[in-house]
């Protein structure tokens, strides 16, 4: 289901943004915080920093302490016109293409000269969800009960399936695991038929929790067994479905393996909410408590 209408709630400091898909279930997040200048979409300025073949591109430096990476072809910095830039030191001017996130740095092009302007966050967001751009955008009270309820949703690690049963979201620092629990599900049918239905829901329910979440990356799904006959790529094609009605992002996902697991590879675009909300110990940061009592004072 592509995307219906988008929530925005504004508020001092921030801007919550909430898209629905046509069947009103929450569908993608995107927070935009005063403090966070390289965003999705932003220009920048800098300068070409150390380049690092072994690391497919450069380093660039920004404004203050920020330092963003610039990924190259075979060890060259280019412009968009091909023709190679100054070395070391050199100006430029650069897009970001994928936020920050734990242990990496921001990822960003060059821009040409002369350049149209730049894209905000949230519109560098919806670019990327299936019907946002024509979607209807709803300004919202502070405190509006259906973004806050979606934004409290994404920060928890269980996900309540649609058909009955858990799945578990946990990021590490190499991947995200998910784990699925068939408790409180009704179960019908023999032991194939119930599996494949309960790892079908929670695949397509993994897409949607991708975009909620702002996750990309390595993406692991442990599925329930038994997995017989086609059932393997059934489940990789509820994900992929799932997947391409609500975004154009890139995403490549498997079969599950022997072993049970279905991986997915996506791209990253957004930091993580989570990582942008709480800190390393699972709390709200100092910045999100002030930020939402603020929202409370204008609601």
């Amino acid at each position: 289901m592509a995307i219906a209408r988008l929530l925005r709630e504004q508020t001092v400091g921030e801007t919550r943004w909430l898209a629905l898909d046509s069947g009103d279930r929450p569908a993608a997040l995107y927070l935009e915080r005063a403090s966070n200048t390289a965003v999705l979409g932003a220009r920048l300025e800098g300068r070409i920093g150390k380049t690092e073949p072994g690391a497919g591109g450069t380093f660039i430096t920004l404004s203050g302490t920020m330092s963003a990476f610039l990924r190259t072809r075979s060890g060259q910095i280019r412009t968009v016109s091909d023709a190679p830039i100054p070395s070391e030191g050199a100006e430029v001017t650069v897009e970001v293409v994928a936020e920050a996130r734990a242990g990496k740095l921001a990822r960003v092009k060059l821009v040409a000269p002369g350049a149209g302007p730049a894209t905000s966050g949230a519109d560098a967001w919806r670019v990327h969800l299936r019907g946002a751009g024509t979607a209807p955008v709803e300004d919202v009270s502070p405190g509006d009960t259906i973004v806050s309820a979606a934004f409290e949703d994404a920060l928890r690690p269980e996900v309540t399936l649609p058909g009955g049963g858990e799945m578990h979201i946990e990021r590490t620092r190499a991947l995200t695991a998910a784990d699925i629990d068939s408790a409180g599900r009704a179960l019908k049918g023999s032991a194939g038929a119930r599996a494949l239905s309960l790892n079908r829901e929670a695949a397509g329910e993994l897409a949607r929790q991708m975009l909620l979440r702002g996750l990309g990356g390595l993406v692991v799904l442990d599925c329930v067994s038994p997995i017989a006959g086609d059932g393997g790529a059934k489940i990789r094609a509820a994900f992929a479905e799932a997947w391409n009605e609500l975004t154009s992002r890139q995403s490549k996902a498997l079969a599950p393996s022997a072993l049970g697991l279905m991986e997915v590879a996506a791209d990253w675009w957004i930091t993580p909410l989570a990582e942008r909300m709480l800190d390393a110990a699972g709390a709200p940061t100092p910045e999100t408590v002030a930020l939402e009592g603020l929202r409370q004072l204008e609601k």
